[in-house]
């Protein structure tokens, strides 16, 4: 960084010595062509030429002196190297105000004592048309450096803007890819588990052989063991605020055999693909939830398990989801749960705009209730 710092201050005082001799040649030169020039005329002229080192930071200052080394000598490139200075620098009225204040000062130099004043119409149209084009390409060059530039940084941006994005979009394809997993594990994995840890301590309960039992015991505490591993390693890959679940009405039935728990299912749902992806989602992770949420709570006791879909009206239809379990039949499980619970329940019902219950039966069981609609809005 330095480096590249050194160099660059090199080079622009390279520039400013190359300026400075040529302006100094173009002064000697009309300086010979008008040996009659008067001290103060010349002084004006050398300070304007020196002037230039200042040109980058204050190209109006400089212009101010060139163009009064105009109007009492014989100063050309000065005005030139300022012009394009200011095109680079400022904006394009007040850019064409500084051209236009050259071009007149040129035209009324030509007006003085012992100028080659042109002597007809069409002189006068060639020598202004030449002052304005000689004063309007340095600002217009000036203009389109900084354009230019502009163009650079905007270019610079926007591949600096497209990294980013690629690095985000990386980013979260990563996060997609472990919350995926996530899924997974606390869909598949965690579920198994759970059924085999409440089956283990039911078993374990209900025997009467010292050597059964120990062997349920010691199922038991390796299932819950495995759950709080896989608990772990499934919180670390979930991003936060993660509650989607993957899941469909047709793999509901699935979930229910896998499960082999329940009493009673009634699945009963007219087209099944026709609904939206988010509410068989929500559907899917109700069953799911409140199935392993009863087997762990209430051991032993009777489930059932009720999906039903009805038509509203000739544009509406309403899904109802229940999952309900009598009193527990056994001392109620202490195996730990994720925390994510009736809460996480909620929230996921309502992202696909359902309703959601949730309580004590009269008998002293739970229920859980989703009621979802498609089409109109409830």
């Amino acid at each position: 960084m330095i480096g590249t710092r050194r160099r660059r201050f090199t080079g622009e005082r390279a520039v400013d010595a190359g300026v400075l001799l040529l302006a100094g040649v173009d002064l000697l030169q009309w300086h010979a062509h008008a040996p009659g020039w008067h001290p103060h005329q010349l002084g004006v002229s050398v300070v304007t030429v020196l002037a230039l080192v200042i040109r980058r930071r204050y190209p109006l200052t400089v212009l101010a002196l060139a163009l009064v080394g105009m109007a009492d000598g014989d100063i050309v490139l000065a005005p030139i190297i300022a012009l394009f200075h200011i095109g680079r620098r400022y904006s394009l009225r007040i850019a064409g105000a500084c051209t236009a204040a050259v071009t007149t000062v040129a035209v009324a130099q030509s007006l003085l004592p012992g100028r080659g004043t042109p002597s007809t119409l069409k002189g006068w149209v060639i020598f202004i048309v030449h002052a304005a084009a000689a004063s309007a390409a340095p600002t217009a060059i000036g203009l389109q450096s900084r354009t230019h530039k502009a163009l650079v940084s905007s270019y610079i941006a926007l591949r600096r803007s497209r990294s980013e994005e690629l690095r985000l979009t990386r980013r979260l394809a990563s996060m997609e890819e472990r919350s995926a997993l996530a899924r997974t594990l606390h869909d598949s994995i965690g579920h198994a588990a759970s059924l085999i840890a409440l089956r283990a301590e039911a078993l374990g309960s209900r025997t009467q052989d010292l050597a059964v039992a120990e062997d349920a015991a010691a199922i038991h505490s390796l299932s819950r063991r495995a759950l709080d591993e896989m608990r772990a390693v499934t919180g670390m890959l979930r991003p936060a605020e993660d509650d989607s679940q993957t899941g469909s009405l047709r793999q509901i039935a699935h979930l229910l055999a896998r499960a082999d728990v329940f009493d009673t299912a009634r699945i009963a749902v007219k087209e099944p693909a026709g609904w939206p992806a988010d509410i068989q989602s929500a559907a899917y992770r109700v069953v799911q939830e409140a199935l392993t949420n009863a087997v762990r709570y209430a051991p032993g006791a009777r489930i059932e398990v009720t999906i039903e879909s009805s038509a509203l009206d000739s544009s509406s239809e309403r899904l109802v989801v229940m999952v309900r379990n009598e009193p527990p039949r056994v001392a109620v499980s202490s195996t730990p749960h994720g925390g994510h619970g009736l809460t996480g329940l909620a929230s996921q019902v309502a992202k696909a705009q359902g309703k959601f219950m949730h309580g004590k039966t009269d008998e002293g069981g739970f229920f859980v209730r989703a009621v979802f609609q498609h089409g109109q809005e409830m």
